[in-house]
């Protein structure tokens, strides 16, 4: 009988203590769990700056759209026309400085043949004394899908316009026959926004 009853003792003693133990358990977590109420910043939005991207013919007028020009007398092998090039003014209108790039999103009509890899679009900087950079028109073609090819001109700045001349140019080897013509031809410029 004294074997069974300190055997009852030592199970009590247990339980006691496993009681215990899950009392300062519960007690712990419910102190853990112990907070403020909530309190809340209601009605929060999230909006992007804005790419505004506008082209003109000169420094003055912008829009979204612009008719374009007619590069006539071009002599394969010879210099760029027109000589003192086509006026192309950019003006940046959004809340972001962007990355300018060039396309060409249409197919030209070349009823001739024309090699278009030999067909040059030379872009110069008005004004900042940067070289020429010299784009072949089916290297715009095919950069159409991706936006088009970075213009080497650095970042335009909200706010701000920037000044280029466009010519055209072609190689000696670009036709054969006694001329051609390409019609249809859509320059695309854009501006991917970058951080300040």
């Amino acid at each position: 009988m004294v074997t069974n009853r300190f055997r009852n003792i030592k199970a009590l003693a247990r339980t006691v203590g496993v009681v215990a133990s899950v009392i300062i358990i519960v007690g712990g977590v419910t102190f853990a769990a112990l907070q403020s109420q909530q309190d809340t910043l209601t009605g929060n939005t999230i909006e992007t700056a804005t790419a505004d991207l506008r082209i003109g013919t000169d420094s003055v007028h912008y829009s979204n759209t612009h008719t374009g020009f007619d590069f006539s007398n071009l002599i394969p092998g010879g210099q760029a026309e027109p000589v003192t090039g086509y006026p192309v003014y950019l003006e940046n209108l959004g809340g972001t400085p962007l990355a300018l790039k060039l396309a060409v999103s249409s197919v030209p009509t070349n009823p001739n043949n024309v090699d278009l890899s030999k067909v040059n679009i030379l872009l110069t900087t008005i004004g900042s004394g940067t070289g020429i950079q010299s784009f072949s028109l089916q290297s715009l073609m095919a950069a159409s899908s991706s936006g088009g090819l970075l213009i080497n001109s650095g970042n335009l700045a909200n706010n701000n316009a920037a000044g280029y001349k466009l010519q055209v140019s072609m190689d000696s080897n670009a036709i054969t026959g006694s001329g051609a013509a390409l019609g249809n031809i859509d320059f695309v410029f854009s501006g991917v926004a970058q951080s300040s």
